[in-house]
């Protein structure tokens, strides 16, 4: 289950861009989450102009703020400065904005807390989905274990197996062709026993070794 967000802006800009970032089909990096999760309140906040830029044009957002994400800034406190913060220790830069893509197995932005089901999914957005895996450019797919393993349970993407094939670094392989490779990482906002800081840092640095 999911709770839809209430602000028509937003709804308006993910029916457009139903992303975060650059373009899937042609980004280099590609990171999964469940949703797009704002506080219901986000329209009343100060910040909501950079988050209305951002989902414009992220591209342009990161160049132009030098940070890549507006739950980066130094006013923002909400759900999802974790992992902003986690995900910028990973080393990408401004002139690295076009070549990283955040996708979502909701199409549209929500609030509260979620708990998806399989149900839940639309098949036109998982179709969308595989479609940016496996037809686009993307050379580094990045599937939390979390969301992997309700991806799997649908048609479109019953291939990806439910143990790493190999390991790269600390990053668990899930898949690898000639010209792709989805990884199964921590969750960036993960927290608790089984997800140790040592663990999480060393994936955060290997990740950053593949934008060389």
């Amino acid at each position: 289950m999911y709770f839809p967000h209430k602000d028509s802006k937003l709804h308006a800009l993910f029916s457009h861009k139903p992303y975060q970032g650059a373009d899937p089909s042609t980004a280099q990096f590609l990171f999964f989450g469940l949703d797009a999760n704002y506080d219901p309140n986000i329209g009343d906040k100060p910040y909501f102009s950079g988050i209305v830029s951002y989902l414009e044009d992220g591209i342009r957002y990161w160049r132009q703020r030098g940070y890549h994400h507006p739950f980066r800034h130094p006013d923002y406190r909400g759900d999802g400065a974790l992992y902003h913060g986690r995900f910028a220790e990973i080393g990408f830069m401004p002139n690295h904005a076009e070549r990283v893509s955040f996708v979502e197995l909701i199409d549209v932005p929500t609030s509260g807390r979620s708990n998806l089901k399989l149900n839940d999914l639309k098949p036109s957005h998982l179709d969308r989905l595989k479609a940016w895996v496996l037809d686009g450019r993307a050379a580094y797919i990045f599937i939390p274990l979390g969301v992997g393993s309700l991806l799997r349970r649908t048609s479109q993407f019953s291939w990806l197996p439910a143990k790493p094939i190999s390991h790269e670094g600390s990053l668990p392989v899930l898949f690898r062709s000639d010209h792709k490779v989805v990884f199964a990482p921590f969750h960036f906002s993960c927290v608790g026993k089984n997800c140790l800081k040592k663990d999480r840092d060393l994936q955060i640095r290997d990740i950053g070794k593949l934008i060389r």
